[in-house]
């Protein structure tokens, strides 16, 4: 809806200008900055649809075609998520409800007639203040043709861009959200999936949206959702059995069964049974939390020291004194109760 007239903005400060098309912050004359994008006409059917919408993404304001389409919009004053990114480390949980805000703003998007592919989802183009996300910068979005066979123009940030976006096929509601699952994999690891994908409980959910074969990732936002909320109700699984996959779960299942063999049959002093028991178990249980740990089971790693510095060395230290406080207290524990059944055996 349009609102307010071009003549209102002054003051245009260029933030990128190219051949085509340029983008200034302007103000409005009362002291309030807007953004002002001068685009061709082209894009006037989809900023149209853009001011009907309910959702996070910038408001906008007014719209002019003359012989160049201009656009007013609301101005975002919070941090970039790239740039939010610099000084805080995001938790599993906080991981989760970015990406499934940003997956509510998709399904509004893809739901529209045509749908709107927004093609260009990054931590540049999303802004984030901690708990609200609004997605942004529409500069390469279109509408999805049904008898479009593959994009008129060829645009992308290389990395989160899928296959099908330079080329090989038409932009649809997958190509969003392959970049949606680089974008998780980046928040988790700090690089793309092709670099190090990330090895925790969301790396099916990450590789399936990031798939090569679009027809092949997640079809619906809901469904996107639905996988990532599911998490909860396998979170308790131990590590090697939350896969669903019989070799690992078999090689998992291996694995706790030698160290119960090994820590129940090491030698064991002790002046009775339950004394030997105890210790037995006190040796099972600080091995069983080096899986934990190196497994970051429940996401144990952000609850760890220091586990929101953005040092590599720092955390590791987190996490190895986190470990040794956690084994320590727990054999201190079993050793008292040793100390406690005996005592009342006397």
């Amino acid at each position: 809806m349009k609102q307010g007239k071009i003549s209102d903005y002054v003051n245009p400060v260029p933030i990128k200008i190219t051949d085509d098309k340029a983008i200034f912050k302007v103000e409005k004359l009362v002291p309030t900055p807007y953004i002002e994008r001068i685009l061709p006409l082209e894009y006037a059917p989809l900023y149209e649809q853009l001011a009907q919408l309910d959702t996070a993404i910038p408001k906008i304001v007014c719209l002019e075609k003359s012989d160049r389409l201009t656009v007013i919009e609301e101005y975002i004053d919070s941090p970039r998520l790239d740039q939010y990114l610099e000084t805080h480390k995001l938790t599993s949980a906080q991981i989760h409800d970015l990406i499934c805000q940003l997956l509510d703003v998709l399904a509004v998007l893809h739901q529209q007639t045509p749908p709107i592919i927004h093609r260009d989802i990054k931590p540049e183009n999303i802004f984030y203040d901690g708990q609200k996300l609004i997605l942004a910068d529409f500069d390469i979005a279109r509408n999805m043709q049904e008898d479009a066979d593959r994009d008129t123009r060829i645009l992308g940030s290389v990395g989160y861009a899928p296959p099908e976006q330079f080329g090989f096929s038409q932009s649809g509601p997958a190509s969003d959200f392959y970049a949606v699952g680089v974008l998780m994999n980046v928040l988790y690891t700090g690089y793309l999936p092709s670099v190090r994908l990330y090895k925790g409980p969301e790396r099916e959910i990450i590789e399936k949206a990031t798939h090569i074969n679009s027809q092949k990732r997640y079809q619906s936002a809901q469904e996107f959702k639905d996988a990532i909320t599911s998490l909860g109700r396998y979170s308790w699984r131990l590590p090697g059995f939350r896969s669903h996959q019989p070799a690992r779960m078999l090689t998992a299942g291996c694995g706790y069964l030698l160290m119960l063999f090994i820590s129940f049959n090491m030698e064991a002093k002790g002046d009775s049974a339950i004394d030997r028991f105890l210790l037995r178990l006190s040796f099972f249980m600080v091995l069983f939390l080096i899986v934990l740990f190196a497994c970051n089971y429940r996401n144990i790693k952000s609850m760890c020291l220091f586990h929101s510095s953005k040092s590599k060395f720092t955390r590791a230290c987190g996490i190895i004194i986190s470990y040794l406080l956690v084994a320590t207290v727990l054999t201190t524990a079993l050793a008292a109760l040793s100390v406690a059944i005996s005592s009342f055996g006397h």
